[in-house]
């Protein structure tokens, strides 16, 4: 007879006991996220919390003059609204879904209640701990934005959404990865291209294909692993493609 197949589950829900992740059950709902799609809205009310599954989103920052750039992402490692859990109503940043999926979504009201506010709940402890490395991601994306060049960077960016994404091809618009970046479409144009050459990405019509995954993560900047060695703190068992291969590695050799 054959294992029935799990469904997919984003990684903080999953880590918890089955008592407690049915516990939790009633007040989630699966949803279907589309790109752009805003989770916050600077300066106004955070109404949802959202454990993405395969969808990622973008934290941005928008100056005056109109110019955008990334300070995190999230995916299946994640919680969006993460601000409500730090008892704050607001954020001045905007997030918004880059790779459109699936999350499971929980109102704030519930959250609050049922996470936040209770008193024993391994979630929190999850959650702080998610919270540590995502301000150590954002602060290494300053540092990073000002120190490694575009072609780096965007191996960096690449290998981080294949890793919370789990397959190789998805929507994403060159413009729009410019402003995550924070460069003009032109310089990202060039370094896709010479990406493309080395085999590492195909891009063609808004679908981005990743083709050599681990060549993707060589060509990064010391920054990739610097922020995803964080998440892999959280869990117990890796979550990251190339973690679990090194694992695999680690046991055969043992």
């Amino acid at each position: 007879m054959s294992e029935s197949k799990q469904e997919p589950d984003n990684l903080l829900l999953a880590a918890l006991a089955p008592q407690e992740r049915n516990r939790l059950n009633p007040f989630l709902r699966r949803v279907e996220l589309s790109v752009g799609d805003e989770m916050t809205i600077p300066g106004e009310p955070i109404e949802n919390l959202y454990f993405p599954i395969d969808a990622v989103s973008s934290t941005v920052h928008e100056m005056s003059d109109g110019s955008t750039i990334e300070t995190g992402l999230m995916g299946v490692e994640g919680l969006v609204g993460v601000q409500v859990w730090l008892r704050q109503q607001t954020t001045p940043a905007h997030t918004f879904i880059q790779v459109p999926g699936t999350a499971l979504k929980m109102s704030t009201e519930n959250f609050i209640r049922e996470v936040r506010d209770r008193q024993f709940t391994p979630l929190n402890d999850l959650i702080a701990r998610y919270v540590h490395a995502f301000l150590v991601l954002t602060s290494l994306v300053a540092a990073c934005n000002r120190l490694h060049p575009v072609n780096e960077r965007l191996c960096r960016w690449l290998s981080m959404v294949h890793n919370r994404v789990r397959k190789s091809e998805f929507p994403l618009r060159q413009e729009f990865l410019a402003q995550m970046l924070g460069v003009h479409r032109p310089t990202v144009s060039i370094a896709a291209h010479m990406l493309q050459e080395a085999g590492l990405i195909q891009y063609h019509y808004g679908k981005m294909s990743i083709i050599n995954p681990n060549g993707l993560e060589e060509g990064a900047c010391e920054c990739y692993q610097l922020m995803e060695s964080e998440f892999d703190k959280i869990f117990a068992q890796p979550w990251r493609e190339a973690a679990s291969k090194q694992a695999g590695s680690k046991d055969a050799r043992a």
